[in-house]
């Protein structure tokens, strides 16, 4: 044999040496590649399972703050109607009584009959006005109206309820209080 092909088959076998050593190094790399994904995936999921589960925590959480906020809402109603109730005069809680309710007075058989007049004016008493607005019903109907709008009930809505318990008046700048303070 002669140099020149003891060169051609030196040459072949370095060249089959090196054309195995990048096939190991892509083999290598791609177990390597698989192994990262592989663990990558496992990490995403145990992410996205611990993310769920805080989400789920977060959701309960909220859902009881809402409860107990909406519980003491209405703790505070039936407190404030409570209050507003009493904080009406006693003419427009109770009925007054009729001149047909009043008994007659009885007199002693021997009693000679008294003049009946009419009180002086100032004896009289003084008729007792509506209620203002500012006894209790102002804050009993931002009561209602933050309860109503916190249940998502609409503008429209609110101010048909507040109508129908309070009587009618201007509820404008009380609605958008309301509203905005809810949106927030």
């Amino acid at each position: 044999m002669s140099t020149e092909e003891q060169a051609d088959q030196l040459a072949a076998r370095a060249g089959e040496a090196i054309r195995q050593v990048l096939a190991e190094a892509k083999e290598r790399a791609a177990a390597i590649l698989r192994e990262a994904e592989s663990e990558a995936a496992t990490i995403r999921e145990r992410a996205e399972a611990e993310a769920s589960e805080i989400r789920k925590r977060g959701e309960a959480d909220a859902r009881a703050q809402i409860e107990a906020a909406k519980r003491a809402l209405d703790e505070l109603g039936g407190t404030l109607a409570a209050a507003a109730s009493s904080a009406l005069p006693k003419a427009e809680s109770q009925p007054q009584e009729t001149e047909t309710d009043q008994e007659e007075p009885t007199e002693s058989p021997g009693a000679p009959e008294a003049p009946v007049s009419p009180p002086a004016e100032e004896e009289r008493e003084p008729e007792q006005a509506p209620a203002a607005v500012g006894n209790g019903d102002d804050a009993a109907e931002r009561l209602v109206a933050m309860k109503m709008a916190v249940d998502g009930k609409d503008q429209a809505a609110i101010e048909a309820e507040l109508i129908e318990k309070f009587g009618p008046g201007d509820r404008t700048e009380l609605l958008k209080d309301v509203l905005e303070r809810v949106a927030r």
